[in-house]
């Protein structure tokens, strides 16, 4: 039997449709392209994960470390038992040499190796902001020279005890070594935000170490060209030309013995020599060298005295200190016996050496060879003990470091003004 329905009702009307609930994340907070604490440390745990080396990774960084201990530890075991800062210095280099080789090659495929895998789009639609984006990859690879720091500690220590240093001193130090890498990092950065393939990226990041490390150096030799000046200068000489052999002879014989008083002055002729010599005024480009960021590293080391420094409790000056001497050199810029070059007149002198009541004696002899070096070693005391001047390098190294970074965030600002053609975002 079928049962229908009555004439005139309606089926049961369906549940009224609920609203969509809105799935859009609120609204950030602050400037939206400033780094907070939270997104830089999530950045920077993120890009440490990802950033885990390959085998052949493991292998090149195992190699390198290999290396670096090998030098480390022949320097630790050809330690003096005596103060000696070399070997100490020589570990420092070695720190500074590893993270200026790894951790600017690891920032400069950071951002455009993300943009080539789609993985950087989606990092810049979170909440994280381009500034903690950007200071997250830049910890995340500066962190690799500390790991150098750390795995080189030992020698470091081992070295330290012996080196003269004090503790201070050392840290100093160390400090500046790990501003450097974290700028040269902050401009590998930059240039993988700015070029679009890894490969050109790492090679200019490493052109612009190279210039500063060893263009600087080229840049000054080449510039001390243009502040090198001739002076023109007169001597007179004796002219052995027109002498007799009887006058040779007796002026032989009175430079052998230093007895003039058998000579007579009007048996030897003078003749004027005229000459130039060359100046070169090193203290208006020594600039150039102070913007070198390994120049600026060892002018943060001590300063050791070569003549005090047994009594200073010092070691003897090492590579820190010989460096520090020869930047000083070209801070001081030419001698002033050089510059005050004052002419010799070999006739007015030995009509001096012939007159009774001018003879000199060996007593006046050995004071002016006395005074002459006693001018040298002030000279050299002066060029060890020149005060330290790393303010130039610091600058120009907070300069990069901020300026790189200010790149990169601009570079990682969405949404996007322009883009390249070709460029992936997604």
């Amino acid at each position: 039997m079928t049962t229908t329905a009555p004439t005139g009702t309606q089926p049961p009307a369906a549940p009224p449709a609920s609203a969509p609930t809105p799935v859009a994340p609120p609204p950030r907070k602050g400037n939206p392209w400033l780094p907070t604490f939270r997104g830089v440390s999530l950045m920077t745990r993120i890009e440490l994960r990802r950033r885990r080396p390959s085998t052949k990774g493991y292998i090149f960084y195992g190699i390198l470390f290999a290396i670096v201990i090998a030098i480390c530890i022949a320097a630790a075991i050809f330690t003096p038992a005596q103060l000696s800062s070399t070997n100490f210095e020589i570990v420092l280099i070695m720190v500074l040499g590893v993270g200026m080789l790894i951790a600017p090659s690891l920032s400069a495929t950071s951002i455009n190796g993300d943009s080539g895998e789609g993985v950087l789009a989606p990092l810049q639609m979170s909440h994280l902001t381009a500034g903690d984006i950007a200071v997250g990859k830049l910890l995340a690879s500066w962190t690799v020279s500390v790991f150098a720091l750390v795995a080189l500690s030992p020698f470091l220590i081992y070295t330290y005890l012996s080196s003269g240093w004090r503790l201070g001193e050392m840290l100093i130090t160390i400090g500046a070594i790990l501003l450097v890498v974290l700028t040269f990092t902050a401009v590998g950065l930059a240039w993988s935000s700015i070029a679009a393939r890894a490969v050109a990226s790492v090679a200019l990041a490493h052109l612009t170490t190279g210039f500063f490390l060893i263009g600087t150096i080229i840049v000054f030799g080449v510039s001390t060209l243009l502040v090198t000046e001739e002076a023109p200068d007169r001597d007179r000489y004796i002219d052995y030309g027109q002498m007799t052999p009887a006058a040779e002879d007796a002026l032989n014989d009175a430079y052998m013995t230093g007895d003039f008083s058998a000579l007579n002055a009007d048996d030897y002729t003078c003749i004027d020599s005229e000459w130039a010599y060359t100046v070169t005024h090193t203290e208006k480009v020594a600039w150039i060298l102070l913007m070198n960021p390994a120049v600026m590293i060892t002018e943060t080391a001590p300063i050791v005295d070569p003549e005090t420094w047994e009594e200073d409790g010092r070691a003897a000056p090492g590579v820190f200190a010989n460096v520090h001497q020869l930047l000083s050199e070209a801070r001081l810029g030419p001698d002033d016996e050089l510059t005050g070059y004052e002419p010799w007149d070999e006739c007015a002198d030995l009509e001096r050496q012939i007159s009774a009541a001018a003879q000199v004696s060996d007593e006046d002899m050995e004071a002016e060879w006395a005074e002459t070096e006693a001018d040298w070693e002030a000279r050299q005391r002066e060029v060890a003990n020149l005060e330290r001047a790393p303010w130039l390098g610091l600058g120009v190294s907070v300069l990069l470091l901020v300026g790189s970074m200010w790149i990169v965030i601009n570079r990682l600002r969405v949404p996007y003004k322009k883009l390249r053609s070709g460029t992936r975002v997604a």
